[in-house]
């Protein structure tokens, strides 16, 4: 029967022999990743459809606050033509609120799903030109000090080869 010592010694043995065979093993691969680098913050920058995004959000939010104005406009004119109603004035109030908030709850939705969609669009073209290119690891162009093979230009030109860039109209049009 085996004591405790000789078990604890064997499981090391195996251990150190598992760390081996697997540190062996993928030494080479690691040896022949080849390195890219992709400026994240200069794609967002100058992807038209990334832009027209922004531009596009920048308008509803000022929507939205509009909205709101008006709607604190509705409540303070009501509550100045109805003084002793005090319950009209509270329904009005929720009904504008509920209003508001599905509108906000709309604009988030939207929101989330372009972003998404967005996010979706970068992440695809940036794997398409890490294959074509037989890069297998990409890292943020941030994080590395040098080397690696920069992608930036050939993703962004991808990106924006089927978007115009995003027109310069004026907000609320």
């Amino acid at each position: 029967m085996a004591t405790v010592k000789q078990t604890i010694m064997r499981a090391a043995l195996a251990s150190m022999a598992l760390i081996t065979i697997v540190s062996g093993s993928f030494l080479p691969a690691l040896a022949a990743d080849t390195i890219g680098t992709v400026d994240y913050d200069k794609l967002i920058r100058s992807f038209n459809k990334a832009q027209s995004f922004s531009d596009d959000m920048k308008i509803k939010e000022q929507e939205l606050q509009t909205l709101q104005a008006e709607y604190t406009k509705q409540i303070r004119e009501a509550k100045t033509k109805q003084p002793n109603n005090p319950v009209a004035v509270d329904q009005l109030q929720k009904s504008l609120e509920q209003k508001l908030d599905a509108k906000v709850n709309e604009y988030r939705s939207f929101q989330e799903s372009q972003a998404k969609a967005l996010d979706d669009e970068l992440t695809n073209t940036i794997e398409g030109v890490a294959k074509g290119k037989n890069l297998s690891i990409i890292l943020a162009k941030q994080a590395v000090f040098t080397g690696g093979t920069d992608i930036t230009n050939e993703v962004l030109s991808r990106l924006n080869a089927n978007t115009p860039a995003a027109s310069s109209k004026p907000a609320g049009k």
